[in-house]
């Protein structure tokens, strides 16, 4: 692989990193919560990431499944 694109991997990586600790950090500003611990923000962060990869397998058969019922029905019509 190119270095190029382990750049943009690591980029990425990076972004969805900062993506799901900004939401723990508003769902703790939400909830009026000023401080936590350490480790009780990383276990969260955790169980966010978990959740993040169940909800993207789960949006990818839900675009297949769109994709298969688009060309099922344009190929009956």
């Amino acid at each position: 692989m190119s270095e190029n694109n382990e750049n943009t991997l690591e980029d990425l990586k990076q972004a969805i990193s900062l993506k799901h600790e900004d939401l723990l950090n508003s769902l703790l500003s939400t909830l009026k919560i000023n401080e936590i611990d350490e480790i009780k923000f990383q276990e969260m962060l955790l169980v966010i990431k978990k959740s993040n990869k169940e909800i993207f397998r789960m949006l990818k058969a839900l675009e297949s499944q769109e994709i298969i019922d688009y060309v099922l029905k344009n190929k009956l019509e």
